[in-house]
């Protein structure tokens, strides 16, 4: 058995640095709160430039289950309500899983022919930050709910949600086009159609395992905004999504797809659920003969 790289070891440990710094981001935002008292200042302006807005409150109850519908529906209605600029980021990512898309046998031929034991320890080390990333979710819910620390649990909530709701778009996807898998020797351009069937052959577009990451790495990151915890998190979710192409599991367009609708289904949660901000976010199926694929907007 190849012993662990020490790149492996410190990317194994991504989820501890992130939750620590979750830890360290609640104390100095604590403190800066605090007034000071022993200048001359009047109180009330001292509050005025040391409070900051709050977010809205995320409580698991009935109102919060309802929103997985009610934010669905909202992302799936929002292209009667696109803008010219919308239509624009549309069609950049488009045109980028179009591009992807013409190149993936190229793609995937040059992967595999460049294998070598580096990457083979990187692919494994993403296979542990998948693999660990939804404990450490849990876990920082539950640190959430025991030390009553309300971004932890409003982290925890939204991340759930982006997963689930993702996973609802990706399933829908997978069934609704049927890609066969490189590994199966297929074009990249062999699709089977429809089916409800599970054979995990016809199950390549678009990734599962990237969207996820995405879905949850958007959603702490959006939490969690500093300088420590979005590099982190992205570069994780970006070595989860690369390991599926290495693998073999995914061709690049699956991956890029897949991580795009985690992304900003995640990014569209968190401002569903934000103060001031307007839902954003839109997706929009396209169908052009034997191609089948997603258009997302997101407006910043």
């Amino acid at each position: 058995m190849r012993e662990d790289t020490a790149f492996g070891r410190f990317f194994t440990k991504w989820i501890g640095i992130v939750l620590t710094f979750m830890l360290f981001s609640h104390v100095a935002t604590a403190l800066a709160s605090e007034p000071n008292q022993s200048g001359d200042q009047p109180q009330t302006d001292i509050q005025a430039k040391t409070e900051q807005p709050r977010e809205p409150e995320v409580r698991l109850n009935k109102e919060y289950f309802k929103g997985y519908l009610t934010d669905t529906e909202d992302i799936l209605t929002a292209p009667a309500r696109w803008e010219s600029t919308d239509w624009i980021k549309a069609s950049v990512v488009l045109g980028i899983s179009v591009g992807l898309f013409t190149q993936d046998d190229k793609i995937q031929r040059w992967v595999q022919k460049n294998k070598n034991t580096t990457t083979a320890d990187i692919s494994d080390d993403a296979k542990k930050i998948s693999t660990f990333s939804l404990p450490a979710l849990g876990g920082l819910g539950l640190y959430g709910y025991i030390a009553n620390d309300g971004k932890a649990k409003r982290t925890f909530l939204l991340s759930a949600e982006s997963f689930i709701v993702t996973g609802a778009f990706v399933e829908f996807l997978k069934r609704s086009t049927g890609r066969y898998r490189p590994y199966t020797g297929r074009s990249h351009d062999t699709w089977a159609g429809p089916s409800i069937s599970g054979n995990n052959d016809k199950l390549s577009f678009p990734s599962g395992d990237a969207s996820s990451a995405f879905a949850l790495a958007s959603v702490v990151a959006s939490e969690y905004n500093n300088a420590v915890v979005p590099p982190v998190v992205y570069t994780a979710a970006t070595l989860i999504a690369l390991e599926r192409v290495h693998s073999n599991a995914h061709w690049a367009s699956d991956v890029f797809v897949g991580s795009a609708i985690g992304y900003f289904t995640g990014k569209a949660i968190v401002s569903f659920h934000s103060a001031g901000k307007e839902n954003n976010i839109s997706f929009a199926p396209m169908i052009d003969g034997n191609d089948v694929g997603f258009v997302i907007t997101y407006s910043y």
